[in-house]
């Protein structure tokens, strides 16, 4: 409360001082809004009096207030349009309406704190091409951005209803740290967002910008590592009222389903491996021809809706936007679905010219109550069982003979809620200064209160609630995180000079709390867990931290002549959660460009934009708990007779010097226009070497504990990204452009522990599978290298196994199979990724596809590798074995012992490289005559296709998901209405 009182103090100063400047200007002011045709307003524009440096920029909005003499003219510039002079003779008020000039197209980009026109930028900031947004129905902004902005790697670990699910990892530009968060930073209308995407309404997105390297991620110091996600929402536009809906509806199918045995597949299976294994159940299942498959009955034809209202316009001095968002999914897993309600509301008020107020609210509602099948067992489960009674209720042991199977389908019939309500609402205060010109202060606010409600019980339907005579979790959580940021700017044009000059002090506090309840030996199930306290055994337990963030930043940027640009940037960072003695920490970087264009010599027809640009700095990964420093303890009570003692024992050890991983990276890039921007891209270099990570090291177990966490240990990563966008076809009737984009990416520990071996070389972590070297994900084991044939028996038995047998890689030669034969055997994350869109327009019809694909990766594929070395027990996919006829070398004999050598497993690695048709949309446009008909100003329809083509190797489910035994990936099929008033 003492900092909220003393930032409160220090507000009311600067405004203070700030109102005593305004009350000093001395010649009249004109103000105005400056726009672009389409009536969305131009941020950045130059205005500055005609024969003198006296100038400003308009801010995010496109305002402007500019002190002027009576009789002057005003000159606004901006890159991308074409320069106007305005006659002011005693005007007060001058809106301008700007026009695009194509051979010199440029655009305005969100840097954080702040805006850059493109040509002014000397960090490296991608930004979503809005077509990614607008004109492809996504349900999720990590949807629309897979594959459209190069270096950025979004990983699934299983598909579903709710998008964005917490098995979503989105990477930019590979992993820099071993054990912590690789994710990147999120911020929604300029403060950092600490929920999930999946709760932000893509229809409510102006505007998203990645910063990927150092300089300018840097503003965000000890957070930026791994790159920042800026996000900025809609906002109204001065003029008449505008009514706006966008709705679809789809149906989701299955896109792959693993060829698995059938009854009577896993009964031959069976026999050929275990005569006598069969039970007496199955045998009855088998000669009835009763069996099942479990995935038919798992799944159904998924179907989703969504729904967006939105109404948007404004006068001169307050401008509005509202939505309203509806999105209701069920997934094609039964019982899995997923509803999303959100509102919106975002106001900007100019109380005078020199003061405006403004807000950006929104309220979600979630809903992912209900528990789906358990996939594992779904594709494991043997298909010679029985999923339901005679009665048909569900079979709790389907499996007569075998109980330790459960049902998979038993989370269906659990009485199951996940509910969450989030309120977000962050607010602003914007102060011009006239008698300064160019000099703005603006104050930030940014609240965020989530609350969760979840509960399982498991009823006597359900192995568990069978076992237990009824069981239940619950648990009820609230987040809450505050912002405030004080932001003053000055920006000026100087003749050929330009400057921009950025300072902020921000405080940020995070607090979450948790309270849970675990509960069994319930006397009935009619109050499920709302009769907990009748409960033989209950549980309860709560958690609790607290986090605080202090920083002060500082940017300078420079122009000459359009023609040389400077940036520095120095972020400073104090932060609870580190040790007593590293709770500070300091981010510096530097950035150089070079518009070479428009230098005097560089003349050419072909060439009409090329920039280069470097840049260097530090960023910080804050990727520890809140209270990760200090030593903790955990209850360990005591029974002693009939008496329980409370007592305790550690559970981690402090360390006053924990802090923050460091990252320190290098980046070079081209910027390019060729052919009057008929075909425009950028092409960067990174190196990124991280520091100091946050790893466990061994200790001796005389402290109570066997591991400590401490800043050691160092990874590099480094790549090339490349992006291109072209104009292929320009006519009036028809139009062809298309954006590609690759990036090649390069990871590898460089350090760990620093423990030495005898030739001084650094000792690997066999353990965890980390390798001096290589990658952070590397796969490693012994190696499959097919199957023993009959030729091959002699050589067979020496390493004491026969032909049919697993082969495993001799790799040292001394035929012998031990640990010194296990190898790194290609990563898991891909050294590739790339996207490919092609947009064609004909009249009022459009065309849009969309490809991505991955390469260089490899992971285990565990419907090949668990399944078969479990006996008879689990199903599996259909195999072509080895026998001594069919000889292959894929898969060894349908024998128990045939997995192994020597007692030792391979395990079968695949490619897991592919190339998908992630999204195709035909679209259709009424003509201005038919909309001025029905006085509308827009109606489209569009139908879409998503993952409808997939072209890989790989023998799984799906090559992108992380788990082979997950929920299944869909094809999806979309037909959508957008309606403008």
């Amino acid at each position: 409360m003492k900092l909220y009182s003393i930032l409160s103090k220090s507000n009311y100063l600067l405004l203070f001082l700030f109102y005593s400047l305004v009350c000093s200007s001395q010649n009249p002011t004109v103000s105005g809004v400056i726009k672009a045709r389409s009536g969305e307003p131009l941020p950045g524009v130059s205005v500055v009096v005609k024969g003198t440096t006296v100038g400003v920029a308009s801010d995010f909005d496109g305002n402007y207030s500019i002190s002027v003499p009576e009789v002057s003219t005003l000159v606004f510039r901006f890159i991308g349009y074409k320069t106007l002079e305005v006659d002011v003779s005693l005007k007060k008020s001058i809106n301008v309406i700007m026009e695009e000039d194509i051979n010199s197209l440029d655009e305005i980009v969100i840097v954080g704190y702040g805006t850059q026109k493109k040509s002014d930028i000397t960090g490296t900031v991608a930004s979503l091409d809005q077509e990614r947004l607008e004109s492809v129905p996504n349900v999720d902004i990590s949807q629309a951005i897979q594959g459209a902005i190069p270096g950025i790697s979004i990983t699934t670990l299983s598909s579903g209803a709710a998008p964005s699910n917490d098995d979503t990892s989105i990477v930019i530009r590979g992993k820099n740290s071993i054990l912590a968060s690789n994710g990147p930073l999120v911020v929604v209308d300029g403060v950092p967002y600490q929920g999930q995407l999946r709760d932000i309404n893509p229809n409510d997105v102006k505007s998203l910008e990645i910063l990927k390297d150092a300089s300018s991620a840097a503003i965000y110091g000890s957070r930026g590592a791994n790159g920042v996600i800026l996000i900025t929402t809609k906002g109204g536009v001065e003029g008449k009222t505008v009514i706006k809906y966008d709705g679809y509806s789809s149906i989701q199918q299955l896109s792959n389903l693993p060829n698995l045995m059938d009854g009577e597949e896993f009964y031959n299976f069976k026999k050929d491996r275990d005569p006598d294994a069969i039970t007496v159940s199955e045998q009855e299942i088998y000669d009835n021809k009763s069996w099942v498959s479990w995935p038919d009955i798992a799944l159904r034809t998924g179907f989703s809706q969504n729904h967006n209202l939105s109404v948007s316009g404004g006068s001169k001095n307050t401008k509005f936007y509202t939505a309203f968002n509806l999105l209701d999914v069920k997934g094609i897993a039964k019982n899995d679905n997923y509803q999303r309600i959100s509102t919106r509301v975002n106001l900007d008020t100019k109380i005078n010219s020199w003061l405006t107020l403004g807000t950006r609210s929104t309220l979600t509602f979630g809903d992912q109550s209900g528990n789906s099948a358990n996939f594992s067992d779904v594709f494991w489960m043997n298909p010679l069982t029985k999923p339901y009674n005679d009665d048909g209720s569900l079979n709790i042991y389907p499996w007569e003979e075998d109980t330790f199977w459960s049902n998979p389908l038993e989370g269906v019939y659990m009485e199951n809620t996940n509910t969450s309500t989030q309120i977000v609402t962050n607010n602003f205060l914007n102060i011009e200064i006239p008698s300064i010109e160019g000099l703005q202060f603006r104050l930030n606010t940014g609240y965020r209160y989530r609350t969760t409600d979840s509960g399982t019980y498991r009823g006597r339907n359900t192995t568990e609630g069978f076992e237990k005579q009824g069981s239940s979790d619950v648990s009820r959580q609230y987040i809450k995180s505050s912002t405030i940021e004080n932001i003053l700017s000055y920006n000026k044009d100087l003749g050929k000079h330009r400057i921009g000059l950025t300072a902020v002090y921000s405080t940020e506090e995070n607090e979450r709390s948790t309270n849970s309840l675990s509960a069994e030996g319930y006397p009935n199930d009619i109050l499920g867990w709302y009769g907990s306290s009748q409960a033989s055994l209950i549980e309860p337990s709560y958690e609790y931290r607290k986090t605080n963030l202090i920083s002060q930043m500082f940017r300078a940027n420079y122009a000459f002549n359009d023609k040389y640009l400077f940036t520095f940037t120095v972020r400073r960072d104090g932060f609870s959660g580190f040790g007593e003695g590293k709770k500070w920490g300091t981010f510096p970087s530097v950035a150089l460009g070079w518009n070479i264009t428009n230098e005097d010599f560089f003349k050419s027809d072909i060439i009409n934009n090329l920039k280069l640009r470097g840049s260097w700095g530090r960023n910080g990964n804050q990727a520890v708990g809140a209270y990760q420093s200090i030593a903790k303890f955990r209850v360990f009570d005591n029974v002693v007779g009939n008496t329980t003692a409370p007592g305790y024992i550690p559970s981690t050890l402090g360390n006053p010097n924990l802090s923050w991983e460091t990252s320190e990276s290098f980046n070079i890039g081209l910027d390019f226009g060729l052919l009057k921007n008929g075909i425009t891209g950028d092409i960067n270099y990174y190196n990124t070497n991280t520091s100091d990570l946050l790893l466990n090291r061994s200790i001796s177990p005389v402290h109570g504990l066997f591991e400590i966490t401490q800043n050691i240990g160092e990874t590099n990563n480094s790549g090339i990204e490349v992006s291109v966008s072209s104009t292929n076809i320009r006519t009036d009737n028809f139009t062809w452009s298309t954006r590609g984009n690759i990036a090649f990416v390069k990871n590898k520990i460089v350090s760990l522990y620093g423990n030495l071996d005898e030739n001084g070389n650094e000792i690997d972590d066999l353990d965890n599978n980390w390798f001096i070297g290589k990658p952070i994900s590397t796969n490693y084991g012994f190696q499959y290298d097919g199957v023993w044939q009959t030729d091959e028996a002699d050589l067979a038995a020496v390493y004491g196994t026969q032909p049919g047998y697993v082969k495993i890689k001799d790799v040292n030669g001394d035929f012998v199979i031990n640990g010194d034969d296990r190898v790194v055997q290609g990563q898991r994350d891909p050294k590739v990724v790339w996207g490919l869109t092609n947009t064609l327009n004909y009249k009022n019809i459009g065309l849009n596809f969309f490809i991505t694909g991955v390469s260089g990766n490899t992971k285990s594929n565990d419907l090949w590798n668990t399944d078969v070395y479990q006996g008879v027990r689990r199903n599996t996919v259909n195999r072509d074995w080895w026998t001594p006829t069919n000889p292959t070398n894929t898969i060894f004999a349908n024998d128990e012992l045939a997995s192994s050598q020597g007692g030792f497993q391979a395990t079968r690695y695949e490619d897991a490289s592919f190339v998908r048709l992630r999204d195709i949309t035909l679209s259709y446009d009424l003509s201005d005559e038919i909309l001025k008909k029905l006085k509308l100003s827009k109606l489209k329809l569009y139908v879409t296709g998503r993952n409808l083509v997939t072209i890989t190797d790989w023998t799984g489910t799906d090559p992108e998901l992380g788990s082979q035994r997950s929920t299944p990936q869909v094809k999806e099929y979309v037909l959508g209405l957008n309606i403008g008033l």
